[in-house]
C-alpha cells in the first residue's frame, strides 16, 4: 500500500486552532488532540449555521481546512437523588424543577448544603456531581 502524503489541515477545537496532517480521525483522538479525556467529553462539529453537530468517539470525522468543534464535558447531577445528565452548565431552576417532573409555581429548587431556594428565573450554574433538592411551596395562614 502507497503511503499517503500528509496535509496541512487548520481546524479548532475550543477556540484553539490546530493543524493537522491527516484528513480522516477518529472523534476520540481529536479530543485527545485538544487535551480532554473522550471518557469524559464528547465532540460537537460546530456547523456554518451555529448548530452544533455530535460526533461519536468512535466516528471518523473527514476533515475539512477550517473545521470548527467544541468538546463538551456531561454533567452528571442529582434532583432529589435522580440522576439527571446534561451539556448545559447554566439553566433557569425553573427548567431544572420542570426536568425533574415538577412544576415550579408548586416547588422550589435548593443545592444540597444551602438551605436558600433559587428564584424560578435564576440560572443555576451546574457542576458535575451537583446534588440539588426541592421543596413544596407551604401556603399562608389564612
Amino acid at each position: 500500500m502507497t503511503p499517503t502524503a500528509p496535509v496541512n489541515l487548520q481546524i479548532v477545537i475550543n477556540d484553539t486552532m490546530y493543524t493537522v496532517h491527516d484528513s480522516d480521525q477518529e472523534a476520540a483522538a481529536l479530543l485527545r488532540l485538544a487535551g480532554r479525556d473522550p471518557r469524559d467529553f464528547d465532540l460537537f462539529l460546530l456547523k456554518k449555521n451555529g448548530v452544533e453537530v455530535k460526533v461519536r468517539d468512535n466516528q471518523i470525522v473527514n476533515l475539512e481546512d477550517g473545521d470548527r468543534f467544541v468538546a463538551r464535558q456531561s454533567l452528571r447531577f442529582t434532583i432529589d437523588g435522580e440522576t439527571f445528565r446534561s451539556y448545559d452548565d447554566d439553566q433557569e431552576a425553573a427548567a431544572l424543577l420542570r426536568l425533574a417532573g415538577l412544576d415550579p409555581a408548586a416547588f422550589d429548587l435548593a443545592r444540597v448544603g444551602n438551605p436558600t431556594p433559587f428564584p424560578d428565573d435564576e440560572i443555576v450554574e451546574i457542576v458535575d456531581g451537583d446534588e440539588f433538592v426541592t421543596v413544596k411551596h407551604v401556603g399562608g395562614v389564612a
